[in-house]
């Protein structure tokens, strides 16, 4: 009698046994699991971040020498990239762009326009001749007007960029540790 109460009590200690190990082991498998996407997720979120900045900066910076003048789909992207700092970024990295975009607005505002070009189908030497040089000469006040706005244009272009490479950092240090962690366990 006594050998079979302590088989059947052998084979309860061993099924519970058997079902804790299932279920811990599932139990890890899942945070393991969890783990994974949330760096993978991470690592997607540094990606387009990276993204975002570089076209933030690219475009300030043609924007920057063009004067304030871009193409229509240019501006869009601009304006796009804005809407995409304030979701993506922090507070100071978009209150810096917001600045930028001010600055950049008030050159482009406060600098003579270009006149308006109208070029006839057919224009004859003289009339060609006459309207580059007036378009040249637009352009040689616009430039000379715009250099009064150019390096404090180029040191906030400079802050920015200097806030958006060490917010990556911090991202990326941050992914690192992760990974560590990931390691450890």
């Amino acid at each position: 009698m006594e050998t079979i109460i302590g088989t059947i009590i052998g084979g309860i200690i061993a099924g519970l046994a058997m079902i804790l190990n299932s279920y811990f082991n599932s139990k890890i498998s899942r945070e393991k699991d969890e783990r994974d996407f949330k760096m993978k997720n991470f690592e997607l979120y540094i990606s387009a971040l990276e993204k975002i900045y570089e076209d933030v900066l690219h475009l300030s910076d043609k924007l920057i020498r063009g004067k304030g003048s871009a193409s229509n789909n240019e501006l869009e992207s601009f304006y796009k990239l804005e809407i995409q700092l304030r979701l993506k970024s922090n507070d100071t990295i978009y209150n810096g762009f917001k600045k930028l975009k001010g600055e950049i607005a008030s050159m482009a505002q406060s600098i003579p326009n270009l006149p308006e070009e109208f070029i006839p189908q057919f224009e004859d030497d003289n009339h060609r001749r006459e309207r580059l040089r007036k378009r040249k000469e637009a352009e040689k006040v616009r430039d000379e007007e715009s250099k009064k706005y150019m390096a404090n244009l180029y040191k906030i272009h400079k802050e920015l960029s200097d806030e958006m490479k060490n917010h990556l950092a911090e991202k990326k240090e941050s992914l690192k540790f992760e990974k560590a962690e990931k390691l450890k366990a």
